[in-house]
């Protein structure tokens, strides 16, 4: 973080704890959280995190690795079976490639009993408004 950047950031802070009126309360959050993200883009791991604020509805849902599939044949690939809770009975269990990569680029297989979020995420553009369920 430059010197700029450091000091805005802590005149920032110091309005945030004893702003009243909430428009002004949330530009300064704004601001915060645009000079928090200039500082995040920099990172050369960035483009392996998912955005924290992006222009997209999303949903996060837990789930647990069931168990690990072998491959079928040779050139196959190993699976894990997921289940999610929160989804239909028919549809709880879903099969993917047991392949994950950290923010360094390294590729990660998961184990049974691994507990997961699930998050799903669309375009606002692709998403309508609607009323919680009463």
């Amino acid at each position: 973080m430059t010197p700029e950047e450091r000091e805005r950031m802590n005149a920032l802070c110091a309005e945030i704890q004893q702003e009243k009126d909430y428009d002004k309360f949330e530009q300064l959050t704004q601001q915060l959280t645009q000079l928090i993200s200039r500082k995040e883009q920099r990172f050369p791991e960035h483009k392996f995190l998912l955005p924290t604020l992006t222009n997209k509805g999303w949903k996060l849902m837990p789930a647990v690795v069931n168990k690990v599939l072998k491959p079928r044949s040779p050139f196959g690939t190993e699976k894990v079976e997921i289940s999610i809770p929160d989804a239909d009975d028919l549809f709880r269990e879903i099969r993917v490639e047991n392949l994950l990569i950290d923010a360094k680029g390294n590729m990660l297989a998961l184990q049974p009993g691994t507990q997961l979020d699930v998050r799903l995420e669309a375009d606002k553009e692709n998403l309508t408004g609607k009323s919680p369920n009463p």
